[in-house]
């Protein structure tokens, strides 16, 4: 299969204008073929970061309604 080819054999597979068609390459080769890096590890890390902001503004949205809930209680009381 790919393991006996050569490079050069490969590129005219799998390259850019190569006799494959993309819906025959896999994500990977198809990201290969037009020069795309994969974005997995961004992905993963973006999304920890949104959840720990979301995690810390719900707590701070949280602690508003309870200090005005405090100054309403107060002065309406």
């Amino acid at each position: 299969a790919d393991s006996s080819m050569s490079a050069s054999q490969l590129r005219q597979r799998y390259g850019k204008g190569g006799t494959l068609k993309d819906s025959e390459l896999s994500a990977s080769q198809l990201r290969a073929r037009y020069g795309v890096q994969s974005n997995s590890r961004e992905f993963s890390t973006s999304k920890q970061a949104d959840s720990n902001s979301d995690a810390v503004m719900m707590a701070v949205g949280a602690f508003g309604v309870v200090v005005l809930f405090y100054f309403l209680y107060s002065y309406f009381g």
